[in-house]
């Protein structure tokens, strides 16, 4: 059977404790980071209009390579290929709201 001494055994405990606290700092610190995903992350983000009479009215618009269904607000009106900005997401439909985006 193998022996270790006192002074082995308190290294590799405090060893082992450092690990433990610098694990626990790291998982901390990731829970104050802002959310980086899911439909309020989508909110400013800008798009191209991909299809312009969907089901119910709605345009198709493409946000981070995905499509979504959008409605607009606001005047203004949309064409096939036009630039669109998030203004916030629909909770009950999980639909996006967009407005034109004004290039100048």
């Amino acid at each position: 059977m193998i022996q270790f001494g006192v002074t082995t055994m308190w290294a590799g405990g405090i060893t082992v404790l450092l690990i433990a606290i610098f694990l626990l700092w790291l998982g901390l610190k990731a829970q104050k980071r802002p959310n980086q995903t899911g439909d309020i992350s989508m909110v400013g983000e800008t798009g191209i209009v991909r299809k312009t009479a969907g089901f119910r009215g709605r345009l198709v618009v493409e946000v981070r390579g995905e499509q979504w269904w959008s409605k607009i607000t606001g005047p203004g009106t949309v064409s096939l290929g036009s630039e669109i900005k998030v203004t916030g997401v629909d909770p009950d439909d999980l639909i996006l709201v967009i407005e034109p985006l004004e290039r100048s």
